[in-house]
């Protein structure tokens, strides 16, 4: 994990209270990190600090936290001057907020693309908009957005969520070239599926296809999610891969004609589909 790499830095994490989030503010925690949660949900908010503190390895570690909806802009702006208020620097930006939503295209409500959008790339944005100013004027800097395996290729299913990830990812690509005369380090990660409340909630909603395409091999834990995260930061990798499976699946899109990556995974949905009647 480079434990000595986080050491002493300020660290913002948005989606802080459960999942990868959660898991990252510990690890941080063990690793001597001072840290800002922000979530949604106050009380959830309270017990996650509670468990990150109870990590903390110096008298010296701060803490934090922000109750607060990212996706909407003054809210992020608000949060941004009240870690800035308290720490007066951010040197790492990790951004876990984020929903997934899966279904046919034809049954999921514009709602959802708007509720997809807003949690899973204006929400990161906001954030983002919010602290760079600082980041830049402190000549240094790292921002860490989390999107998706479905940011790889698009998967059946995933209309407004795959595309939410996708523009994440295509922003974060940018955001990498405009930061470097900047110091700012910039990496996205493709997580796959974790043993979060989120993907309990999604597997609800996932049609058979999805299923099919997303195979039957256990979930990782947001433990081994967080750990190859802040190994990989910490050397300044920019795309992010916390298992071998989804590294594989980046570099056969990359290597292979795109029709034969549709081919396979159209089979797949014909599979899915036909298993699940």
């Amino acid at each position: 994990m480079a434990k000595a790499y986080w050491s002493d830095k300020w660290v913002v994490i948005s989606g802080g209270s459960s999942g990868i989030g959660l898991a990252l503010a510990k690890q941080l925690a063990v690793a001597g990190a001072h840290l800002w949660l922000i979530a949604r949900g106050e009380d959830r908010l309270q017990l996650a600090l509670r468990e990150v503190q109870l990590r903390a390895q110096s008298p010296s570690q701060q803490f934090g936290y922000t109750a607060a909806d990212l996706t909407e802009a003054k809210q992020a702006e608000a949060v941004a001057e009240r870690v800035l208020e308290k720490a007066g620097r951010v040197d790492v930006l990790i951004n876990s907020v984020g929903a997934a939503h899966p279904g046919y295209i034809q049954e999921l409500t514009l709602d959802i693309f708007h509720w997809m959008m807003a949690a899973n790339y204006f929400a990161p944005l906001y954030l983002i908009k919010a602290l760079l100013p600082t980041m830049i004027a402190q000549g240094g800097g790292q921002i860490i957005n989390i999107a998706s395996a479905a940011a790889l290729v698009g998967v059946f299913g995933y209309s407004a969520y795959g595309a939410a990830k996708y523009a994440l990812v295509g922003f974060s690509e940018v955001l990498r070239a405009e930061m470097k005369p900047h110091r700012i380090r910039v990496s996205v990660v493709y997580p796959p599926d974790t043993e979060t409340p989120q993907l309990e909630y999604e597997n609800r909603f996932k049609p058979p296809e999805t299923k099919a395409i997303s195979g039957t091999a256990a979930p990782l834990s947001p433990d081994q999610v967080a750990r190859a995260i802040l190994k990989q930061a910490a050397q300044g990798t920019f795309a992010i891969f916390p298992s071998w499976d989804v590294r594989v699946i980046a570099w056969l899109v990359r290597l292979f004609p795109q029709s034969l990556v549709f081919a396979a995974l159209d089979a797949l949905a014909r599979k899915g589909k036909q298993a699940g009647g």
